[in-house]
């Protein structure tokens, strides 16, 4: 783990739908903070919240939170916000034991797409399969991502999780081992749209033509045929 977020936090007194509401006008943010000794209500700053929100690291990294005297670390559980207009209106967190292991999400980082050799090459472009793994290790030992170097990534080539170099003391919890090992990503050659030209409407206009072309001719014979009926009746 190469960086730590902090943040500050007061008890909360009063619980309820009513009291959260008046915590959020006053720009504090209702979080549960749990697996410590016991379960706590806290208030956070909804400005500092949100700066540290901003940072993708927040979301997998060690966060110490300072509640009274007291420091607890944890790491985000749950996050909550007003599906219209984005705010944060309540968030979970984990306490966690730096000396035991734990389970979190880490992102994938693909690194030299622009050196690719399916991509610079050969044309093709790239299928990020896995954007994230879960994986497990001490609080101390969490990755900021997983680097994966598509650098040699050849057409209709993968790279699985067992190919992946993991940092030290981490392990995947699902997959990477030979029974169950996923692609993480693939390059493939775009599929190009053949439009094929119907010969229908050539064939139909050439019908046509002849269609018209014995039709003339019959006319033609018709016409040839009246002035000798008209002459006959003459006669």
């Amino acid at each position: 783990m190469t960086s730590q977020y902090t943040l500050s936090a007061v008890k909360r007194e009063n619980l309820g739908k009513r009291a959260s509401k008046r915590y959020r006008r006053d720009n504090l943010v209702p979080a549960e903070i749990y697996g410590s000794k016991e379960n706590k209500s806290v208030l956070i700053d909804v400005f500092e919240l949100n700066k540290q929100t901003k940072d993708p690291q927040f979301y997998s990294n060690v966060i110490d939170i300072s509640v009274d005297s007291s420091k607890i670390e944890v790491i985000l559980k749950d996050i909550q916000r007003d599906p219209e207009k984005s705010h944060i209106t309540h968030i979970d967190f984990l306490a966690v034991d730096m000396n035991k292991k734990i389970n979190v999400n880490v992102p994938f980082r693909f690194i030299n797409e622009d050196k690719c050799v399916g991509i610079k090459i050969s044309g093709g472009i790239l299928s990020h399969i896995l954007n994230e793994i879960e994986i497990s290790c001490l609080p101390k030992d969490i990755p900021e991502n997983i680097d994966v170097d598509v650098t040699n990534l050849d057409l209709n080539q993968s790279i699985h999780l067992t190919e992946i170099t993991l940092p030290d003391g981490v392990e995947i919890l699902h997959g990477g081992d030979k029974e169950h090992d996923t692609a993480v990503v693939k390059c493939y050659k775009p599929v190009e749209e053949v439009i094929e030209e119907s010969t229908e409407d050539v064939v139909g206009d050439e019908g046509t033509t002849e269609d018209s072309k014995d039709a003339k001719a019959n006319e033609s014979d018709s016409s040839d045929d009246k002035p000798e009926n008209k002459q006959d009746n003459k006669e």
